[in-house]
């Protein structure tokens, strides 16, 4: 009979302390929680699994982290029936054959109608930080020559996302609650997409990372150490994002 639901002890942090212990940073930790997730309602979602990447000592580690972790995750969640969702960036997703196009030519609307138009758009240029020499052309390239990962393309008719409202509309439509995230970078895109997982959990999904299944952005002085990835895995968990590794969905989907 094929698999209905996993099981998983999903991690966040817990803020909060036992009655009668002092509510100090020091005595915060932590902790899990177990969840039946039925698999009709569950979708794997990859996040910006390229091809290439413009910071090098980063792409190495994103490449490791691809072969060692994603790759043999999205090969057992496929053989398991558990659905994968890409979700590339809106020019990677255009391109492609499996994107969904649910928007056609609707264009986004504030949620509230009659909200001001404010500050002015001018202004945001005037504060940003100085020009960078190498923007344009790294900019051209995310645009024009950055395509998926080779290992972790859409197959069959696996959908493709441009953008948080396609997720959601796809999920909709599929009846998808639950939402399993791999992929780059953290803190990056996976912090600031819209199809990422604080604006999916903002529209009321269970969003959970793979926390073994990332790569992040860091200061000069933290590469080694990958303490601002870390930190904002951490910040997930405090927020209400769950984690979890790959060999625990592993191993979910094996027993």
């Amino acid at each position: 009979m094929p698999r209905q639901s996993i099981d998983i002890n999903a991690r966040y942090y817990r803020r909060f302390t036992n009655p009668g212990v002092e509510r100090l940073h020091t005595n915060f930790n932590y902790a899990t929680v177990p969840q039946n997730l039925p698999l009709s309602q569950t979708a794997l979602v990859c996040l910006d699994c390229w091809d290439k990447d413009n910071v090098n000592d980063m792409w190495q580690r994103d490449e490791k982290v691809m072969l060692d972790k994603i790759v043999p995750l999205i090969k057992t969640c496929r053989e398991a029936g558990l659905q994968l969702i890409h979700a590339p960036s809106p020019e990677i997703a255009r391109r492609d054959q499996n994107w969904v196009n649910l928007l056609g030519d609707e264009k986004p609307a504030p949620i509230y109608p009659n909200s001001p138009v404010w500050p002015p758009p001018d202004q945001w240029p005037t504060y940003q930080p100085p020009h960078e020499p190498e923007w344009q052309k790294l900019a051209w390239v995310e645009l024009h020559e950055t395509s998926f990962h080779p290992l972790v393309k859409p197959i069959n008719d696996e959908s493709v996302v441009a953008n948080g409202e396609e997720l959601h509309r796809l999920c909709a439509k599929r009846g998808i609650i639950h939402l399993l995230y791999v992929g780059f970078h953290t803190p990056g895109c996976m912090t600031l997409r819209d199809y990422a997982p604080t604006p999916m959990k903002q529209r009321g999904y269970h969003c959970i990372l793979l926390r073994d299944c990332t790569n992040g952005f860091e200061r000069f002085d933290t590469v080694e150490s990958q303490e601002l990835m870390k930190s904002f895995i951490t910040y997930f968990e405090m927020i209400g994002i769950y984690t979890i590794t790959s060999d625990e969905l592993a191993h979910a989907l094996h027993s």
